[in-house]
Order: structure tokens, then sequence, then C-alpha cells
């Protein structure tokens, strides 16, 4: 049986560290082991040990049986202004859906999962991005195919996330919308203010779902998670309300051109290997 978040929290330091170093000695790649670290987001707080890897930090995630998805009392408590934004935005697009049908549509179906523990890397890459200019920064970042990502990563002895670990691992078990509440700010764009909690790591220690732009690739075709890679913020006049859902634990955007292994641009990777804890 593979240790669950809860029994890991009741270890002491001294055994989650043997624990997780017994764990990862076994795997085909080479780790080092970095520490033990204390990571708090809202209610939700774990320690957890720290391994890294070609300039890049993992993070050791026991298993958990937990409800996934997002189960909210309906109607949504929607705050005056958020009302008052969502009645605008219908009115302009002469739409007579209801906000709960709209998150039904936006994000996972309710369901429970068992998952085994897994490294994750705290950081999302674009891979094969390369800087050409220093001032200002100026980045070249190709388009990449699902499949092509997928075999270089097992050729390295890694993995995609699954969606269920992903989400999972970006709420870290918050049952709010959001992995910080219910709520975010209505006067900014998520992608332009990186100074609010979204741009904070989460109670796993991962910086996730922070910025609208930066989809993730997971190891189902033709699913994004994490963001719409900035389609909602080139599409018009929408209430800043609307790209901070795009960051909500449970949302998915669903990619044609992934699901047909067409190019992509703008994908973020977050290697994931299985562990035996």
């Amino acid at each position: 049986m593979s240790m669950q978040l809860d029994t890991w929290n009741r270890l002491t330091n001294s055994e989650r560290v043997d624990a997780a170093i017994a764990a990862v000695k076994t795997l085909p790649v080479r780790f080092a082991y970095s520490g033990i670290r204390t990571f708090q987001s809202g209610e939700q707080k774990n320690t957890l040990a720290i391994f890294t890897y070609d300039c890049a930090e993992f993070i050791l995630i026991p298993g958990r049986t937990l409800p996934l998805g997002f189960t909210w009392e309906q109607p949504f408590p929607l705050t005056e202004e958020e009302t008052e934004l969502w009645e605008m935005a219908r009115e302009e697009f002469e739409s007579e859906i209801s906000f709960d049908d709209y998150l039904d549509e936006l994000l996972t179906p309710s369901r429970t999962v068992s998952l085994s523990p897994f490294l994750l890397e705290a950081q999302a890459r674009i891979p094969g991005r390369k800087q050409v200019q220093d001032n200002p920064p100026a980045y070249v970042e190709p388009a990449v195919r699902h499949s092509q990502i997928k075999a270089e990563l097992e050729s390295q002895g890694f993995r995609l996330p699954t969606s269920d670990e992903w989400e999972y691992a970006c709420g870290a078990g918050a049952g709010t919308l959001f992995r910080w509440g219910d709520h975010s700010p209505l006067n900014r764009s998520p992608s332009a203010d990186q100074d609010w909690l979204h741009a904070q790591p989460n109670a796993f220690g991962l910086t996730i779902a922070n910025n609208p732009w930066n989809w993730e690739l997971v190891a189902e075709p033709g699913v994004m998670r994490g963001g719409d890679g900035g389609g909602m913020s080139c599409g018009g006049d929408l209430p800043y309300m609307f790209e901070w859902h795009l960051l909500a634990t449970s949302y998915t955007y669903h990619s044609q051109s992934a699901l047909e292994d067409k190019p992509i641009f703008g994908a973020h990777v977050r290697r994931t290997i299985s562990v035996q804890l």
C-alpha cells in the first residue's frame, strides 16, 4: 500500500527523510536530495521532501484518495460586484446561461480518485525555449506536439502527469474554486499581476496555475491544464473575472489541435515520475 498524505503528515521529519530517500533511490533518474520544507497556502499545510535534477526542483507528493472537481452549494455565492460583472457579460453576449451552468461547463466533473505517490517538477517549463536577446529579454519558443513531448520524457525516464494528478497537485486538497478560496481580484488581469496569491507556491510548493497563458500538457492528449494559452486574454473585452476563472483548480481546456497531435505554441511541461513510497 502506497503511503498516503495523512500518514506522511504524521511522520517525524527524520522519518520523512528516511522514507523519501529510500523511495527515490530506486528510480531510474538520479535525483539529489535537497531537504525537507514546509509549504502553506490558506488552510493547507504540508512538510514535503525536495529533490533536484537537471537544475530543477521536484516535490515528492504522497498519494491520496480524495474528491476532485468542484462541488458547490447552488447558486454559487457571487459577490455583488461579481454578479454585476456576470450580468454585464450575459447582456453583452445575449446569453441566458446561469453562473452555475457556466461553472459546470468550465470545470471537471466531481469524482473521487485514488492516486499513488509521485515526484513532480515544481516549476513548469517550455521545451526548447531559448533566449535570443538580453535587453529587453526576448525568447524563441518552438511549437511542440504531444507525442513528441511524451517520447522525449519517456527517453529520460519521466512522463507527463495525468490530469487527475495535476489537479490534485494544483489544489493540494483545497475544496474551493481556486486553491486560495472562491474569489479573486476583479480589477486586474492575473497575467499582468504576479504579486498576488496566485503567483505564490501552493501547499505542495508548486508554482502552478498562475497565468492563463501558461497552459500545461498532461498525459491525456488534447487536455490542457492551468490556462487556455492566452485565448481569453486576446479574445475581447470580457471582465478580468473570466481570466481568473481559467486558474480554477478544476479548469480544463480541450485543445483540438493537441488532440490531433498538431504543433501547439506555449505548451508548458512539468516532468513527473511515479514513486513507491
